[in-house]
């Protein structure tokens, strides 16, 4: 009996040993763009909500802050941020696509172009 109560000990401590290690499915990060307006946003958001292995991005324009919640398996942060230059923007490690960014809306290129908020 106590045999087979020290295997099954065992293999619960293996298994809560094997479940720490690994990785978690999803992860949220969070980095700087160069967004500026509300159809920033808008881009942003609407390209990688819809972006396979993307749980959701929310981007906060008055701080320029992206938040991608994003599945692991998926994709990566480096392909997220790269996604993010394809349409015009940079991170703080990758830099925007010079032809997407000049294909931008000019509010969306130049600081304080856009229409005040009514």
């Amino acid at each position: 009996m106590k045999k087979i109560i020290g295997i099954f000990s065992l293999i619960f401590i293996l298994g809560m040993m094997m479940g720490m290690a690994q990785e978690p499915s999803t992860k949220t990060v969070k980095f700087i763009t160069t967004a500026i307006c509300g159809q920033c946003e808008e881009r942003i958001e609407d390209k990688l909500n819809y972006t396979k292995g993307v749980i959701y991005a929310d981007l906060d324009v008055d701080t320029k802050m992206l938040t991608v919640k994003y599945k692991t398996a998926l994709i990566t942060v480096e392909t997220i941020k790269e996604i993010l230059a394809s349409i015009g923007y940079s991170s703080d490690t990758v830099v925007r696509n010079r032809e997407a960014y000049l294909a931008l809306p000019k509010c969306c290129r130049e600081e304080g172009s856009c229409e005040p908020s009514k």
